[in-house]
């Protein structure tokens, strides 16, 4: 006599399916909240920069491929 699961695969897939779909719904909405709140808390002491034509400014220029052979 075969044993019962309960449930038929079709049934299974598709409830794990759902299932599946509200996680990732909800890790969505909480990436987003969080991404906002970080930009938030960020932007309290963020100014805007401008600069005009003859202002000296430090600029990070690459030199080669490497990340670390960059200079000031």
């Amino acid at each position: 006599m075969p044993v019962s699961l309960g449930k038929s695969v079709e049934a299974y897939t598709e409830e794990l399916r759902d299932k599946l779909e509200t996680a990732a719904n909800f890790a969505n909405d909480h990436a987003q909240r969080a991404q906002a709140s970080y930009a938030a808390h960020y932007n309290l002491r963020a100014r805007d920069k401008t600069f005009h034509v003859g202002d000296q400014v430090i600029v990070l220029a690459p030199e080669g491929s490497s990340k670390l052979r960059n200079r000031w």
